[in-house]
This record gives C-alpha cells, structure tokens and sequence, in this order.
C-alpha cells in the first residue's frame, strides 16, 4: 500500500487529546477513552449516554460524530456519515475548547473528503493547521499534515490541465515547504515537498529533496518508513519522470532508459553511504 493511499485511508484517526484516567467514571471519559482505543461502538454508546448531562452535550456529539466517520471508514454504511454530519453541523464551535474546535474543523474536513469533496477538505485542512500547531502534541499535528498534504496532492491531480496541475502542485509545494522549514524532521512534511516539487516539475528540486530526507531519516526511531516511501516513489516516479525530461524522448527510448539506469544507480550509491 503506498503512501497516498494511506494517508486517505487514515483521514479521521487523530486521537482525542483530553486526558482520561485509568479509571474513567464518567460516560464522557468513556467515551473519549473508547474513541482512542478504537473501539468506536462503544465511543458512540457512551458518548450518547453522556448526552444526559447539558454541559456534556457539545463534547459528546464531537465524540460521536468523529467515532462514526470512523466506523464508516471501516464499514461503509452510509448512515454513519450522514449521521456524522449532521451531528457536526449541529455544534457551535464556539462554545467549545480551543482544543475542540481544532477537532471539529478536522471532523469537518474528514467528512468532506470521505463525501469525495476533496478542494472543500483541503480548504478545511488547510485553516486548522495554523491553530492545531500550537495545540497539538506534534505526533497529532504530524497526522493532520499528512492529511492535509494529501489532500492538496490529491486536489492537484483532479485537475485536467497540466498547466493547472503544476500550478497547483508549485503552491502546494511553497506551503508544505514552510512547514517543512519549520520543523526539518517532520515525516509528512519532507514526503510531501519531494511529491509536490515533482509534480510542478521541479526534478532537480525533488531529488535532492528525497535525498536530504533519506538521510535525515536515518537517525529517527521511525525514519524507517519514511525511507520506504521515498524509495518507492523515487524510483518508480521520480527517476523515470526525471530521466524523460532530460532525454525528451519516450519513455522506452534508449536514450531515456540509460538514464534511468544511471539515476538508479545514483540514487543506491548516495543513499547506500548513509544506510546504516
């Protein structure tokens, strides 16, 4: 399964930050509870119990409006979305946290996407990320940049006109830079830059941006999957993509070929020095 690909089916997973104990007593507890160990039937139930309780109200129906994007991730009963939906749009996100605003507008982006209104969830993806970078832990904020990230590449390649395309991919290449500068180590961030320059056709650019991320990687405890993703998208899109450019021939020509060859075993050569 590639990256793009997971990321899309992994657009609702991000954790309900507020802590809850071992024990938790109350419904809402539960059901914050549930919803982090994936157990959202049980997230729902308690978050609808919660319900009885005024003041619980708002962060139950977000409990449960997330948990059922969820299970229609995994069961694709129409019923949970429309239902998610609806409970989304009944809150007023100002009568909750600063917090549960950030998750209600993820919520929101979630169920777009998953309603295949993709332009509408990266809008949506794109205005949380501002406030969620100062709130959320940054494994949490990792996951909400791959979304996002994602879902810009994925609005790109809906568009027919290459020209169009390549824009789009250059002004998501300039933002999934910034954050990128911001934080060198970000996982999402460095796959994303290298996907985004390729597609505005910035080869140069994304190849030495895939080879800074393979070797920062190096050193992370989870860097591993990252240099698989590289990898695989390195060299069987980049290199071929990269090879054609610089030959202008097809992609089956001798000429483009010996390239290929050539960038394949540039590409072993520099990141086998830094493997470890």
């Amino acid at each position: 399964m590639n990256r793009k690909t997971r990321a899309l089916l992994a657009v609702c997973a991000l954790a309900v930050l507020w802590p809850a104990p071992a024990a938790a007593q109350s419904d809402l507890e539960r059901a914050r509870m549930y919803y982090n160990l994936g157990q959202f039937d049980e997230s729902i139930a308690a978050a609808t119990a919660a319900k009885a309780k005024p003041n619980a109200v708002p962060s139950a129906t977000l409990i449960a409006a997330r948990a059922r994007l969820e299970r229609f991730r995994r069961a694709d009963d129409a019923t949970d979305l429309a239902l998610a939906r609806n409970e989304l749009i009944s809150l007023n996100p100002r009568s909750l946290s600063a917090q549960e605003a950030i998750e209600w507008q993820i919520g929101l982006g979630s169920a777009l996407l998953l309603d295949h209104q993709v332009g509408a969830a990266a809008e949506m993806f794109t205005t949380a990320l501002p406030s969620a970078r100062a709130i959320l832990p940054p494994a949490e904020y990792d996951k909400l940049v791959e979304w996002w990230a994602s879902t810009l590449s994925r609005v790109a390649e809906g568009l027919q006109a290459a020209p169009a395309r390549k824009e789009a991919y250059a002004a998501m290449q300039g933002a999934v830079r910034d954050e990128l500068e911001r934080n060198p180590f970000s996982r999402p961030a460095t796959y994303w830059s290298v996907v985004a320059a390729r597609g505005a056709g910035d080869f140069d650019r994304a190849w030495n941006g895939a080879l800074a991320g393979w070797i920062r990687a190096g050193n992370e405890p989870e860097g591993q999957q990252l240099r698989v993703d590289l990898d695989r998208f390195v060299t069987q899109t980049l290199i071929p993509e990269r090879a054609q450019s610089r030959t202008g021939q097809r992609l089956d020509s001798k000429a483009t070929l010996s390239e290929i060859a050539g960038m394949a075993e540039e590409w072993r050569a520099v990141s086998g020095k830094w493997n470890h």
